[in-house]
């Protein structure tokens, strides 16, 4: 596959000497140079950056690829610069651990400002200097199992400047950015919701999650006996104790206090502060997405959601976090010192809103559809920054069928389908994958995993999702480039094809979903079934191979044949004495994957068809209806039953069980969630994919100027 590729003039990818493969090792990169108007700055990197020119936060990348290529950003700074000296500054963090959000790959920065056509400044030449950053603690704890580590400050550190000597980091595959640049407004809180005093307890027994505290085992990072700090425990000795101040900004903030402070909804970006240090303190930030019982709980989603810094006295400060971060609640905790704080805030980091070509038609739609339909918005900007995302918080990961039904609404929204080719041509950049069988395709990428965890079912989603990218867009080369990837991926299947057919004892992680569905996946699963008996169809509907139509075809009628018990299908048989036998459990997101997939019609199971629309949804459990079938979560389940009162026009019940499934998450935390509870994220980017069920019900319309 040939991807479009991006040159440096005289540039060269560069990181300090011996300190490309260390853990969480920042850098700083400075250029000084005069007012150029036509300023163009070209970078990449295997880090994750943030430009500043003049003290003015500019940009931040990259956007993510496959391994072995880095996507090129290029930014007109022109306009940023003012007549005498500019400086452009450059932080750079390199990470080189296993997570969901980064190839574990060695780190490197490449950049060359370029002025009427002649380069003045470049990596590996003239221009730029490289800088330790000493004030940003490197030994400190994961921020969670699926992202790298949290982030700890201690500016009360002689910054002595120290320049570093750099090493070429070797020849880089360097390509083209392709996605719109977000402008990364900025945000100030709405609110002072509560303030009050700080005590010190240590708890009885503090957060031990391994993969954040007692990382070097499961996954790479810091034990604790090697930890400068671990900033989640100390968050846990202050216990915040309201007094019912709701204090304005400026304020001063006395030693052992705190404010609590709200944004208007779930909102992603770097935290950014600025206060006036009236003596030495240590300052704590903890945030989530929503409150539980009335306080932040900062690891309630697996996460350490504190940024810790120590600041010294005399001093005045513009705190900008180097990675972003989702809340809606933010507490600002002083501990040992005076502080005038004056900002609170966050510097967006999203998809561009000014691609968004659609709104909502508000003179039809009621207050609930509303509140859905920008919740919804919400939730797809902060998932699509470079690649879909399942969320912007615990992991910012691709995950594949979450892409699918993100993709979607991508060309809702914009008309194009740009993420998306470089989402699925991201998986294209390896031949194989590390830790994983030859021809599966990872579960999430780009990302490195220690342990060799992969989901099969999910792989089939990419060649479900790869025929609606050809039906939206009609690249059929990209497709037939794809062919030897997907070729090897149906031979990994057929090794587990049984006599009938039927894929048995798959290995790896097996999932349908987060409820009962995922306790019934062996020995033969007919949901993964059922979705192989669509990914074969497709997989003829792509290439015209005759023999994955007769195969699907066949499996159709064994799964349908074996797996019915009454007018329900069963999830799974199991081996007793040697045969397959049926479990005899049955779960409604089973009834929706055979009604999704094809395996299942409303003329050949039409009770069970009439079931689900009449007696299942969102006021099941209030209703006691078939207690003996278990209930959906959000995804999958619940989202193929929304698509299938679509596809069936449905349309009074598709509008009733939106709003009875989102309007509750959409009013507190104002973004859509990956569960129906708050027990993980609360902004997961397939839940925007309600935006294309309001399309099907009228309630969105292009802008002006815009045709779809």
């Amino acid at each position: 596959m040939i991807f479009a590729e991006s040159h440096f003039i005289k540039a060269l990818p560069v990181w300090e000497c011996g300190m490309q493969k260390e853990l969480n090792h920042a850098l700083r990169f400075v250029a000084d140079v005069r007012d150029y108007s036509d300023a163009l700055l070209r970078i990449s990197g295997h880090t994750g950056y943030q430009v500043f020119i003049n003290g003015r936060f500019i940009h931040y990348g990259p956007a993510r690829a496959g391994r072995g290529y880095y996507r090129v950003d290029e930014l007109d700074v022109g306009k940023y610069l003012t007549r005498g000296e500019n400086r452009i500054l450059i932080l750079a963090s390199g990470y080189f651990c296993d997570s969901f959000e980064w190839l574990k790959e060695p780190s490197f920065i490449i950049a060359e400002l370029v002025s009427d056509g002649k380069v003045v400044a470049f990596t590996g030449g003239e221009g730029w200097k490289a800088y330790s950053y000493s004030k940003k603690i490197r030994k400190v704890q994961r921020y969670s199992y699926q992202r790298p580590f949290a982030e700890v400050y201690d500016m009360s550190r002689h910054d002595v400047s120290k320049e570093v000597e750099l090493e070429i980091c070797g020849e880089k595959k360097f390509i083209e950015r392709e996605i719109s640049y977000p402008e990364f407004p900025r945000e100030s809180v709405c609110e002072i919701y509560g303030g009050g005093s700080v005590t010190h307890i240590k708890p009885e027994k503090y957060y031990d999650r391994r993969e954040v505290v007692n990382a070097g085992k499961t996954v790479d990072g810091f034990a604790p006996e090697e930890t400068e700090i671990i900033s989640i425990h100390k968050a846990e000795e202050l216990k915040l104790c309201p007094d019912g101040r709701k204090p304005s900004f400026p304020t001063v903030m006395n030693s052992d206090t705190y404010i609590s402070a709200s944004m208007k909804v779930n909102t992603t970006g770097f935290i950014e502060v600025k206060l006036r240090c009236l003596e030495d303190t240590e300052l704590y930030m903890t945030f989530d997405e929503l409150l539980v019982d009335g306080r932040v709980d900062f690891t309630r989603n697996h996460t350490s959601n504190v940024v810790l810094y120590r600041l010294k006295g005399g001093n005045e400060y513009k705190l900008i976090t180097a990675e972003p971060y989702t809340f809606k609640y933010i507490n600002i905790i002083t501990s040992g010192g005076k502080i005038e704080l004056s900002y609170v805030g966050m510097i967006r980091v999203d998809f561009n809103i000014s691609e968004i070509k659609v709104e909502l038609d508000s003179d039809k739609a009621s207050a609930a559809i509303s509140r859905i339909y920008n919740a919804a918005v919400e939730t797809f900007r902060q998932n699509t920054f470079d690649i879909y995302m399942d969320c912007p918080s615990r992991e910012r990961a691709g995950w594949l069928c979450d892409s699918f039904f993100t993709a979607r609404v991508e060309r809702l929204l914009s008309g194009k389908s740009t993420v998306e080719k470089c989402f699925l041509s991201n998986f294209a950049m390896e031949d194989s994958y590390k830790s994983i069988p030859r021809g599966m395709l990872p579960m999430c990428y780009p990302s490195d995993f220690r342990n060799p965890e992969f989901i099969p079912n999910w792989a089939m989603w990419y060649v479900l999702e790869l025929k609606e990218y050809l039906d939206r867009t009609g690249d059929r080369e990209f497709v037939n480039d794809l062919y030897p990837k997907m070729l090897e991926l149906c031979k990994y299947f057929e090794a587990y094809e049984n006599s009938n057919g039927l894929l048995e004892r798959l290995d790896g992680w097996i999932f349908v979903e987060w409820s009962m569905c995922n306790n019934l996946v062996q020995d033969v699963n007919y949901p993964s079934n059922m979705l192989y008996y669509k990914f074969l169809k497709t997989m003829y509907e792509l290439y015209g191979d005759e023999k994955y139509n007769q195969k699907a075809e066949k499996l159709k009628e064994t799964i349908r044949r074996e797996s019915k018990i009454g007018i329900f299908y069963c999830d799974n048989s199991v081996f007793k004495d040697g045969e397959l036998t049926l479990s005899g459990e049955r779960t409604e997101t089973c009834q929706y994957y055979a009604f999704f997939t094809g395996v299942a019609n409303d003329e050949e199971d039409k009770e069970l068809w009439k079931t689900l629309v009449d007696d299942f949804g969102p006021e099941r459990k209030e209703t006691g209806k078939w207690k003996e079938i278990y209930p959906s979560n959000a995804f999958i389940g619940n989202y193929l039953r929304l698509e299938l009162l679509c596809q069936n026009g449905r349309y009074d019940k598709l509008e009733e069980n939106i709003c009875g499934y989102f309007d509750y998450m959409a009013s507190l935390t104002g973004t859509l969630w990956e569960h129906k509870d708050i027990k993980a994220s609360c902004n997961h980017g397939f839940a925007s994919h309600v935006l294309v069920w309001l399309d099907k019900l009228g309630y969105i319309k292009c802008k002006s100027g815009f045709k779809r």
